[in-house]
């Protein structure tokens, strides 16, 4: 959509490091979702990566896991000239949850210093955001930029009332940008440039503002309980 923001632009001032943990993925060649790296307390590099459950990547699939880093455009505006040629192959399925629509796996392998991929903070207080930043692959197309003055909400998903059943983060509406189908998956990162959620769906676009839900990190933190469906 043409309200999408490049990252190449310098509205992404002061967000680069967050701008290199985000990626496209895909499982057989296709473009589908976006995804993100996701730093541990140990800050040790473990390759931890992030999307969306509904994006399907499963124990039967993790394997054939691509994730194309720095896939956008050279300048503000200007050609959709992204390049695919830096990427990671091969995933290790660790967990996941339909409550909050997340998924963690493990890269098989660190990607190459040379791509200066970073690791996504993150924040699971729960507290609503000021305001929210989106990093995205619209379409699965060159990574996008998008800004979210008013503070964020908690509901259900798909819902407006407050709290809900407490595992969303509503955007009310985009001031910069957009998502889009392939934005899935995607960070959203709070005033402090940490990740509280991941892009579940809603009705955003460029001819509708109108909301987003995110489904929580603070909801994912535990979510079922068990070791293979909580962060």
């Amino acid at each position: 959509g043409s309200c999408n923001v490049d990252v190449a632009c310098s509205d992404s001032n002061g967000w680069e490091d967050e701008v290199n943990s985000v990626a496209v993925i895909s499982t057989g060649g296709s473009t589908f979702c976006t995804g993100f790296m996701v730093n541990n307390t140990e800050n040790d590099g473990t390759p931890f990566f992030m999307t969306a459950k509904h994006c399907r990547i499963t124990a039967s699939n993790a394997s054939s896991l691509v994730a194309y880093w720095n896939y956008q455009t050279s300048r503000c505006g200007g050609r959709r000239d992204g390049k695919k040629n830096q990427f990671s192959s091969g995933s290790q399925f660790l967990s996941a949850s339909s409550k909050s629509d997340f998924t963690l796996v493990r890269l098989n392998k660190r990607p190459k210093a040379a791509w200066n991929v970073k690791y996504a903070g993150w924040d699971r207080s729960g507290e609503d955001a000021t305001t929210a930043t989106a990093i995205h692959h619209p379409a699965t197309d060159e990574k996008s930029i998008s800004f979210e003055y008013q503070p964020t909400t908690i509901t259900t998903y798909l819902k407006e009332a407050v709290p809900g059943d407490r595992t969303h983060v509503r955007v009310e509406d985009w001031d910069v940008g957009t998502t889009e189908p392939g934005s899935s998956g995607s960070p959203l990162f709070d005033q402090n440039h940490r990740v509280i959620g991941q892009l579940h769906g809603g009705y955003a676009s460029c001819s509708s503002r109108t909301s987003d839900w995110y489904g929580r990190f603070y909801t994912s933190w535990e979510g079922d309980g068990s070791p293979g469906t909580r962060l």
